[in-house]
Formats: structure tokens, C-alpha cells, sequence
């Protein structure tokens, strides 16, 4: 993005956290910006697509860091813990443009409404990822109620921070809801729950997207040789596991693969943190089941 369109952006979402959406005109964007009316159109369409540009920016920006933060990172919890800090972080940054948005209850035609429900399809996935990368297929009888859980807990401490001003320090905040999100799967697990909702009962937004994620077992298999170099095991350690990868993937292209045999050799990835993500992806991709 462009110098002046991302000067546009910023100083537009000031203005709308000061005076509101719909008291602020194209003409004080562009002035606040340093540039004419007519420059302003040389960027955006309106200011409904100025809205949702700014959006997309901003949450993409937020995309962006959250994914730096999960690449970096080898242990699952701790990597989401450091996660949730961003985002209470970019929550307190951006706190007067969410009250805007909230406020103004900006509902600006058919293209934003499909970036929001974009979103709020991402988030969902992003919780889902997180919360498989820590539980492996243990989460999956739960999952659905994980991220819903998991969501609401996010929200309400976002709607207390944002409505109500409530200061809570987000380098404690990441872990804190960590450990009640453990707390969650221990009670489900200890207590033999049944989920209350399945994929089965979620709109097909959710389980579509879900779906186009899934990668092939040699799009798996490559991101885990990738990761092996980056391991901090020794190079016997290393080396073995080069092995069973190289054997999981002859057995997989024989016609007709020992499950047995699968199963034994995705056993060597599933106790490291940082292949835990690829190890369960490989198994539901595969059709086996981790030991």
C-alpha cells in the first residue's frame, strides 16, 4: 500500500474515532491528509469502500502479526499465550476506532457485510487451529465447543476493556486464558461430556473454509522435512527422524498402505510441539488415527 493511501486510512479512522462515521465528511479525510478531494478518489471508490479498505487493512495487519507470532514459535501454548497478547495489545491501541464501529453501528452494503462475515470466518479458523496445535485429536470431540468457548471468553474481557475502560495487563492476559482454556478440556474430558455442537450443526461458511484448508499428505509431509532442520535435537535425533518420515511417505504411495504401519511410524512426530500442528493434520488428512 502506498504512502498517501495508508496516510488516508490513518488519519480517516482518527477522524471517525473522534466524530463518528457519519459526521465525517470525504473533504475533512483528505484535508486531515494533506491532499484533495479529487486525490482522495484517485484511491478509494466512496467512503463506504474507504471503510472497508481501512478494515481490511487493519485486520490484515493483525493477521499478519498473529502469524509471525505462531511461525516463531515451537510450543503451542506458548505460542497462542504470546498471540493473545498481540491482540489485547492492538486492542488497546485501536480501542476509540472499535468504539466507533460499535457505536455508529456501520452496516454499509453487501461488499462490507461479506468482508465482516470473511472475518469473523477466519477468526473462527484461527481459534481452530490454536486449539488444535495444544490438544491434538483429543480436542476433536469437543472442538466446536472449544472455539466457541474460547471466542466468547476473548470477547467479553474485548467488551470490558473497550465499554467499560477496564485495564488489564495483556502480558499476564495470553497465559492467564491459556490455562482456563485447558481448565475447559481437563472438565470436558474428566466429566465425559458430550459436545453440544458439532461441525455437523455449524452454517456451511465455517466447514467450507475449514475444508479448502485441508492440505495433501506430500504438502503435509514437505512442511514437516522443512521443520526437522529447525528442530533443537541432536543430529542423531534428526536423522531418525528423516527415516520414519521417509518410510511414512513410501508406505503412504504403496497401493495399498499398512494403517499399522502409518500409525507407527506419525508416533515418532506427535511428543514434539512444534509438529504437533502437521502430525494431527497428517493423521485426519490420511484417515489414521495417532497412537
Amino acid at each position: 500500500m502506498n504512502e498517501k493511501k495508508l496516510k488516508l486510512i490513518e488519519n480517516g479512522m482518527k477522524l471517525f474515532a473522534k466524530k463518528g462515521y457519519y459526521h465525517t465528511s470525504i473533504q475533512e479525510i483528505a484535508s486531515e491528509s494533506g491532499v484533495s478531494k479529487g486525490a482522495f478518489y484517485l484511491h478509494f471508490k466512496s467512503k463506504e469502500d474507504f471503510i472497508a479498505t481501512s478494515f481490511e487493512y487493519f485486520h490484515n495487519n493483525l493477521a499478519a502479526e498473529l502469524k509471525k507470532v505462531m511461525d516463531q514459535n515451537d510450543d503451542p501454548r506458548k505460542s497462542l499465550a504470546e498471540q493473545l497478547t498481540v491482540l489485547f495489545a492492538y486492542i488497546y491501541k485501536h480501542k476509540d476506532s472499535i468504539v466507533m464501529i460499535i457505536r455508529d453501528n456501520i452496516s454499509i452494503g453487501e461488499d462490507t457485510d461479506k468482508l465482516m462475515n470473511h472475518f469473523k470466518v477466519e477468526n473462527f479458523n484461527w481459534l481452530k487451529t490454536n486449539i488444535e496445535a495444544i490438544f491434538g485429536t483429543s480436542a476433536q470431540p469437543f472442538l466446536i465447543d472449544l472455539v466457541i468457548q474460547l471466542g466468547g471468553l476473548l470477547n467479553g474481557y474485548f467488551k470490558w476493556i473497550v465499554l467499560d475502560h477496564v485495564h488489564i495487563e495483556k502480558e499476564e492476559a495470553g497465559a492467564y486464558i491459556v490455562r482456563r482454556l485447558d481448565d475447559l478440556m481437563q472438565g470436558m474430558l474428566q466429566r465425559e461430556e458430550k459436545a453440544l455442537v458439532t461441525f455437523k450443526q455449524i452454517p456451511q461458511e465455517y466447514a467450507q473454509e475449514a475444508t479448502e484448508a485441508i492440505l495433501s499428505v506430500e504438502d503435509i509431509l514437505s512442511t514437516i522435512r522443512e521443520k526437522l532442520s529447525g528442530l533443537s535435537v541432536s543430529a542423531e535425533e534428526i536423522e531418525r527422524l528423516q527415516e520414519a518420515l521417509e518410510a511414512f511417505e513410501k508406505e503412504w504411495k504403496k497401493k495399498s498402505p499398512q494403517v499399522v504401519v502409518l500409525q507407527g511410524l506419525l508416533a515418532h512426530f506427535k511428543n514434539y510441539p512444534t509438529l504437533q500442528k502437521e502430525s494431527y493434520m497428517l493423521s485426519e488428512t490420511a484417515g489414521i488415527k495417532l497412537l
